[in-house]
């Protein structure tokens, strides 16, 4: 992500939209997995993309716009995955391990910025917590048709959100174990996943139905 030295810059014109966004983001998430979000600046994130001041205000406004644009795509692709999961899955308990698994996935690929990111989305006034309750809902509602044909009495939805703060609350503790998401080791992921399967199928009587 950061730049060999000697190596002369690229203009915005250069790389084009697409790349200087790309390395925008790119170095920005460098940074804040790096010294994390506050601590930041933008001459920070200009030094790991290697562009101009001038390329980066084409694109971003500040350091919260990019921190939002980095957010707002890994909750996406975490939907992304865990839709994928509820539509592939054979059985209640595939289709929610599935989206347990695309949480484990984001924990063990990119952990400190996951660390970085979710803790700021966790205090109600950044520009992050709105976000995070959307994906909260969408969570939830995932949960809800990953059931499928259930037997019984319909679950409250209150459950399924609260089932959705359970597994952010259980990945959040492996990446703390792990240095702040700095060192996550397969044994936490492991030990992590056996707990949140053990949460959700319990409370949705998955194992009882599957």
């Amino acid at each position: 992500m950061t730049e060999r030295r000697g190596r002369p810059r690229a203009s915005g014109a250069q790389l084009g939209d697409l790349g200087a966004r790309t390395r925008i983001l790119q170095g920005a998430a460098f940074v804040f997995a790096d010294v994390g979000v506050r601590a930041a600046s933008v001459e920070d994130i200009l030094k790991a993309a290697g562009i101009s001041r001038r390329t980066f205000y084409r694109f971003y406004e500040n350091k919260e716009a990019v921190m939002v644009a980095l957010y707002q795509m890994g909750t996406d692709a975490l939907l992304g995955a865990c839709a994928v999961a509820v539509s592939e899955g054979k059985t209640a308990r595939e289709r929610v391990e599935g989206c347990i698994d695309a949480h484990l996935r984001n924990s063990r690929d990119f952990g400190r910025l996951v660390f970085v990111l979710g803790g700021e989305a966790h205090r109600q006034e950044s520009s992050l917590h709105a976000r995070r309750m959307e994906v909260h809902e969408a969570l939830a509602r995932l949960f809800g048709t990953a059931l499928g044909d259930r037997k019984g009495p319909p679950l409250d939805p209150l459950l399924f959100r609260a089932l959705v703060l359970a597994v952010e609350g259980v990945a959040r503790m492996i990446l703390e174990e792990g240095d702040e998401g700095r060192a996550v080791s397969p044994e936490s992921i492991a030990r992590g996943r056996l707990v949140m399967v053990h949460l959700v199928s319990a409370a949705l009587g998955l194992e009882a139905a599957d």
